[in-house]
């Protein structure tokens, strides 16, 4: 996996985890306005990097394949080297 590709994955994890954080956050606390604003941040700039890493990779679920191209799953999994 070059480091394009790497670099675009963990901001995706990174991002995601954000969001998932401050949405469990809002949980208990739904009236935060900073933490609302906050996961709205982290959920967009998740999306960018999903649109950016798919536009280059293609793409990395099911759903957003949409059932044009199923290439992806051909490729090494995220957890996976490209050696194996």
């Amino acid at each position: 996996m070059d480091n394009k590709k790497k670099s675009l994955m963990r901001r995706i994890q990174m991002y995601g985890f954000a969001a998932h954080e401050c949405e469990l956050y809002l949980d208990c606390h739904p009236e935060n306005k900073a933490a609302l604003e906050k996961h709205k941040k982290c959920v967009e700039m998740m999306r960018d990097a999903v649109a950016e890493y798919e536009s280059l990779y293609g793409a990395l679920t099911a759903k957003s394949a949409g059932g044009r191209d199923w290439g992806w799953v051909k490729t090494a999994w995220p957890w996976q080297s490209e050696e194996e």
